[in-house]
């Protein structure tokens, strides 16, 4: 095993930018740190209006993703006192700026909250989110709990979405993970 950088407080998401350096986001302390390809920790600052995770709680700073084509705009997914949401900031002059609202109110609770974001080919938003601990919620394709949404980079519904609202796929209990395998596939 090849140790690049360790002593993170729950690292949760993780952007490789074109430079070889990477942003990791720390649920408990909403950090933003850059991590050099050597290893070298540098923190860009602290996404403000996280409520971290107490306990055995989930929630707190989790999902980044930077926009496509603009490594000093970062997408945030992230818990507050009264819900999930997805936020952007500025990384301009190598610190994090205040976050501004993309999509608010996805339910929150103890546990389930998802929280992974990645941009498609076509440079829409992809949102995991968890049930919140209600599974009926993830069965209705209103809710934004429990699914995987594809938005626009302003949070409004993504055009060709199955179900002419923000809602890409539902029925979710805490979908965690994003990606796209060789063929484009979502997993």
């Amino acid at each position: 095993i090849l140790v690049i950088a360790d002593d993170f407080d729950v690292p949760w998401g993780l952007v490789f930018l074109a430079d070889g350096n990477a942003l990791v986001s720390e649920r408990n302390t909403a950090k933003i740190i850059k991590v050099s390809p050597k290893g070298r920790k540098t923190t860009l600052g602290e996404v403000s209006g996280v409520v971290p995770a107490t306990g055995i709680g989930e929630g707190g700073l989790l999902g980044i993703a930077t926009a496509p084509g603009d490594e000093e705009t970062l997408f945030v997914y992230y818990t507050t006192g009264s819900d999930n949401r997805v936020g952007r900031v500025s990384l301009a002059g190598g610190t994090v700026g205040r976050p501004k609202a993309v999509l608010t109110d996805i339910p929150t609770s103890t546990h389930h909250h998802g929280g992974r974001l990645l941009f498609d080919t076509e440079g829409m938003l992809l949102v995991a989110t968890g049930d919140a601990e209600q599974s009926s919620l993830a069965q209705d394709k209103n809710s934004l709990a429990g699914k995987i949404l594809r938005i626009r980079p302003d949070g409004r519904a993504a055009r060709g979405n199955p179900y002419d609202n923000r809602t890409w796929s539902y029925g979710h209990r805490n979908v965690e993970g994003l990606a796209f395998d060789a063929d484009g596939r979502l997993w």
